[in-house]
């Protein structure tokens, strides 16, 4: 295993929008980029980079789809990223800055341009139909207009090299690119300009106390100085966890300010770099 430890400064022009793969047009709604999301953000400029074609699908990671839905597919480079990921966070970054959730109303009253399949319709039954006919809007909007976000992805280079068929001395070279590349967070509304961005070939691996900006999951570490809100968000296998989040408020998530001290639990160890700091199962 070859940790290596992607961080960018981002802003965010408006906000961000989630996906979750199979769910219903009701998508959850977070506070802050939720680390599927994270590796998300990655993984599509280190397609284009790669050269990684868009027709390559694969089975979704996770397992198989419930119950008679076709297969659920998603881009290889997608599939290789989440098996590559270690871990993955995001954080609210200086003292401006605020990110709240959209009013669901709202959301679900907006239709997607240009309709369902109305071929589909007629076949189906009317619920069925209906939806095809009138799609809406997923929710999953979160309003942070102008707010500055710190990411990064912690990644073993050895097992995305493999997956990919990259070398890894290239691939290393190419995450240096894509480090500097996210233009956008989520949909492909979520555009977002990189500040700050850096590759970390060897990040300080541990157990015990480290400090960190970025939200972490709570069944592997836990807060000891600093203030925190409690967020449930989906993790790397799309399943809603407890996440620690670095932040003020309650309702949405106000930038901290300053990074929290945080303990590794039980059979996890944390990577940091220059105060950037992830927990993570080891």
């Amino acid at each position: 295993m070859r940790p290596v430890l992607l961080y960018s400064k981002i802003r965010l022009h408006w906000g961000f929008i989630t996906r979750v793969p199979g769910a219903s047009a009701a998508q959850p709604a977070y506070p802050l980029p939720p680390p599927t999301t994270v590796v998300g953000a990655y993984a599509n400029p280190l397609a284009r980079l790669v050269g990684e074609p868009d027709s390559l699908y694969t089975g979704l990671a996770g397992g198989p789809p419930r119950g008679r839905r076709r297969p659920r597919l998603m881009p290889r480079i997608l599939k290789c990223s989440f098996e590559a990921t270690l871990g993955a966070g995001a954080g609210l970054s200086g003292l401006v800055g605020v990110a709240s959730i959209e009013e669901p109303s709202r959301i679900l009253a907006g239709p997607y341009k240009g309709g369902g399949s109305y071929e589909k319709a007629v076949r189906s039954p009317p619920y069925i139909g209906v939806q095809e006919v009138m799609p809406v809007q997923a929710m999953g909007h979160a309003i942070a207009p102008g707010a500055m976000i710190e990411m990064a992805w912690l990644l073993d280079a050895d097992r995305l090299s493999a997956c990919l068929g990259v070398g890894e001395e290239k691939l290393v070279g190419i995450l240096e690119l894509v480090a500097w590349s996210v233009y956008r967070v989520g949909s492909r509304e979520g555009l977002a300009s990189v500040v700050d961005a850096r590759v970390y070939g060897e990040p300080r691996i541990g157990e015990g106390v480290f400090n960190s900006i970025l939200y972490q999951r709570a069944d592997c570490a836990t807060p000891e100085m600093g203030g925190t809100i409690e967020v449930t968000l989906n993790d790397i296998h799309y399943v809603e966890a407890l996440y620690h989040v670095p932040a003020r408020g309650s309702v949405g998530a106000l930038a901290p300010g300053d990074p929290v001290t945080f303990t590794t639990q039980p059979s996890c160890k944390y990577a940091t770099v220059d105060g950037v700091g992830l927990a993570f199962r080891g």
